[in-house]
C-alpha cells in the first residue's frame, strides 16, 4: 500500500494540508510545533484498525467545534479484497502523479480509494470510502482498515510485543481462531490454581469476612473463600508476549524494544503495508540510529514508510528524495521537497535542515569565522547563542564555494528557512547579489572587491596583524609564511627584515599578507578560520568603523531579526 495524495483539515493545529506523495520512504523534517507529528497521528487514526480513540475539543483547530475534523487519505496499490465489486469496488477512483485524483479513472491511472475520517462536535468518529459520486461515503469497517496495514510505531511500542488484535506479532502470525479457545481454558486453569490451601492468610480473612457478615444478618449460600473473579482475570491474545528466556521482552532497554518492533513491522510490511514511525531515533545511540535508517532503502515489495525526526544523525543516512520539510505558519501545513541540489546538505550539513536560520558560507574559512563570533557574542557579550536561535553556517561541500554557495542560498531559502549569504567579493557571484536579494536572502560581502583574509588583514590593527600571523606561523612553519608574503609583495618591494613580530606597518605589506593568506590556504579549514576569527574579535571595538566590523555587526542584527 501507499499513501497517494493526503489531506487533513482542522485537526489540532492544522487548518489545512493538501499534499501530494511520493515515495516509498519519507522523513519529514521540521522545527517544534510544525505540526510534523500531528501529520503522522492523522494518517494513523484515519487508516489504521484504530476504532477506540477517545476525541475531545483539542483536537479540533483552534479548539473550534462548530467545523468537524476531516482527513482524507488517498490509497493506492490495493489489495484485490477492496477492489472487489462487493466491497469498495464501486468507490474506485483514478491517481496520476502527473494530474492528481480522477474520479473516473482513466487507462494508465493507478487504481485508489479515498478513506475519510471525520469527526463532529458529538466527537464520534466516522470512516467512509468516498468520491465525488458518493460524497457522502460508505462505511469502510475497521476490519476492512486493517487490511491496509497501517501501524504506528511511537515511543509506546509494548503492546507490539504481544499478542494482541492489530499488533505486529498477531499479524506475524496469521490465523488466531484457535488460540481463544486455549486461552480461555487457560484462564479456568489460573483460576483454579488458586486454592485455599495455596493462600492460607487469604483464607483466613475470607472466614472472618463471614462471621462479620453472619453479624449483620448476611448469610452465605456456601461459605467465603479467596478466588480469582472471572471479570477481572481474562487470560485472552494480550496475555500473552514475547519472552527472552524468562524474562519478558517488555522489559528490555527501549532502543531494544523499538528496534524488535520495527524489524517484526518490516517482515509484516513485505505484503505492503504502511509504517509510521514519529521520532525514530527516540531510545538509540547514534550508530543504530544509522543502522535502522540505512535499512529503509526504499523497497515497493514493502511498502511505504513516513517518519520524522529531529536527528542530524538520521537524516545523513537519506537520501535527498527522501527528505521533506514541513513548514507551518496561521494554520497552514505546507510539506515541501528537497532540490537534489542539496544532497550535500543533507549529508553533510544536516543540521542545517534542522535549523531555523541558515548562514550559507563561501567555504570552510566563513564557517570557522562564525563559530568564533557564535562564542564572542554568547560568552562576552550575553547574546543568544546560535544554538538557542537555530543558527547554522554551512559551506557547498563539493567544493567551489564561489560558484556553488550562492545557488545553495536560493535553494535553501525556497524551503522556507531565512537565509543570509556571507561571502567574498572578488569574484563574481553567479547567481548574482541581485538575485538573492530577489528571493528575500540577506547579503553580505566585503567591501572593495576583497576576500574575507584580504579584509581581515586590511582593517584589523597592526597588532591584530601580527596576530594573524602568528597562527599561520604556528600551523604552517615560519618560512613557509614569509615565502608566501615575499612572492606576494613583488620586486619593487623591500620586505622587512628580522623576526616577523617586529615588521612595521605598511599598506604594502597588508596586501601583501592578505593575498598570501588566501592564496595560499592558510585558514580553509574550520579550525584555523575559527583562530582567525578570535583574533578579529579580540581587536572588534578598537576597528568599529571598518567595513569588517560593520558587515559583523549587520549579520547580528539579521540573526536577531525574528523572522
Amino acid at each position: 500500500m501507499q499513501i497517494r495524495h493526503l489531506r487533513i483539515e482542522r485537526f489540532r493545529g492544522i487548518e489545512l494540508l493538501d499534499w501530494r506523495i511520493n515515495g516509498d520512504v519519507i522523513c519529514l523534517v521540521g522545527r517544534g510545533d510544525s505540526t510534523k507529528s500531528t501529520v503522522i497521528e492523522a494518517i494513523e487514526l484515519t487508516l489504521s484498525p484504530r476504532w477506540d480513540y477517545l476525541f475531545d475539543d483539542s483536537d479540533f483547530y483552534d479548539a473550534n467545534t462548530a467545523f468537524p475534523i476531516v482527513i482524507t487519505a488517498t490509497v493506492g496499490q490495493l489489495p484485490d479484497s477492496l477492489r472487489a465489486d462487493n466491497k469498495f469496488g464501486l468507490e474506485i477512483r483514478g491517481w496520476s502523479q502527473a494530474d492528481g485524483i480522477r474520479d473516473e479513472p482513466i487507462e494508465g491511472d493507478e487504481t485508489v480509494l479515498s478513506i475519510r475520517l471525520k469527526v463532529d462536535s458529538s466527537l464520534e468518529p466516522e470512516w467512509t470510502v468516498i468520491n465525488d459520486r458518493n460524497p457522502e461515503g460508505r462505511t469502510i469497517s475497521y476490519r476492512d482498515r486493517q487490511l491496509l496495514g497501517v501501524i504506528m510505531l511511537s515511543p509506546f511500542i509494548d503492546r507490539h510485543l504481544t499478542w494482541n488484535t492489530g499488533t505486529v506479532l498477531f499479524r506475524l502470525s496469521g490465523d488466531l481462531n484457535s488460540l481463544r479457545g486455549i486461552l480461555a481454558e487457560a484462564g479456568r486453569a489460573a483460576r483454579a490454581a488458586l486454592t485455599c490451601e495455596a493462600v492460607p492468610v487469604l483464607t483466613e480473612a475470607a472466614s472472618r469476612a463471614q462471621e462479620l457478615a453472619k453479624g449483620l444478618g448476611v448469610a452465605p449460600r456456601k461459605s467465603y473463600r479467596p478466588a480469582l473473579d472471572i471479570h477481572r482475570v481474562n487470560i485472552g491474545q494480550g496475555a500473552i508476549s514475547l519472552h527472552d528466556g524468562e524474562i519478558p521482552l517488555r522489559r528490555a532497554g527501549l532502543g531494544t524494544r523499538r528496534l524488535l518492533t520495527f524489524a517484526l513491522q518490516r517482515e509484516v510490511a513485505k505484503s505492503g503495508g504502511i509504517t509510521l514511525v514519529d521520532e525514530i531515533e527516540h531510545g538509540l545511540e547514534p550508530h543504530r540510529i544509522r543502522s535502522l535508517v540505512r535499512s529503509l532503502r526504499p523497497d515497493k515489495s514493502r511498502g511505504q514508510v513516513i517518519m520524522t525526526t529531529h536527528s542530524p544523525v538520521a537524516i545523513q543516512e537519506l537520501a535527498v528524495s527522501c527528505v521533506r520539510i514541513v513548514r507551518s505558519s496561521e494554520g497552514i501545513t505546507k510539506i515541501l521537497e528537497v532540490p537534489d541540489s542539496l544532497q550535500g546538505v543533507v549529508r553533510g550539513a544536516s543540521e542545517a535542515i534542522l535549523g531555523r536560520k541558515v548562514i550559507v558560507c563561501e567555504g570552510k574559512t566563513e564557517i570557522g569565522f562564525c563559530r568564533a563570533l557564535d562564542q564572542f557574542w554568547s560568552q562576552r557579550q550575553g547574546k543568544e547563542a546560535f544554538a538557542y536561535i537555530g543558527v547554522v553556517p554551512i559551506a557547498p561541500q563539493e567544493g567551489g564555494g564561489t560558484s556553488r554557495a550562492p545557488q545553495y542560498a536560493i535553494d535553501i531559502r525556497r524551503l522556507g528557512y531565512s537565509v543570509c549569504f556571507l561571502g567574498d567579493s572578488d569574484r563574481e557571484l553567479k547567481p548574482d547579489p541581485p538575485a538573492m536579494h530577489s528571493e528575500g536572502i540577506r547579503v553580505l560581502l566585503w567591501a572593495d572587491r576583497m576576500s574575507i583574509e584580504d579584509r581581515v588583514v586590511r582593517d584589523l590593527t597592526w597588532e591584530g596583524v601580527i596576530a594573524v600571523v602568528a597562527i599561520a606561523v604556528e600551523e604552517k612553519n615560519e618560512q613557509s609564511v614569509i615565502d608566501a608574503i615575499k612572492l606576494r609583495l613583488g620586486p619593487g618591494h623591500r620586505f622587512p627584515r628580522g623576526e616577523f613580530r617586529t615588521w612595521q606597518d605598511s599598506l604594502e605589506l597588508r596586501n601583501a599578507i592578505g593575498s598570501a593568506a588566501k592564496s595560499a590556504g592558510w585558514f580553509k579549514r574550520i579550525n584555523s578560520g575559527e583562530h582567525m576569527g578570535e583574533v578579529v574579535c579580540q581587536y572588534i571595538d578598537r576597528i568599529a568603523t571598518t567595513d569588517l566590523a560593520q558587515k559583523i555587526l549587520q549579520l547580528r542584527e539579521w540573526i536577531d531579526v525574528n523572522d
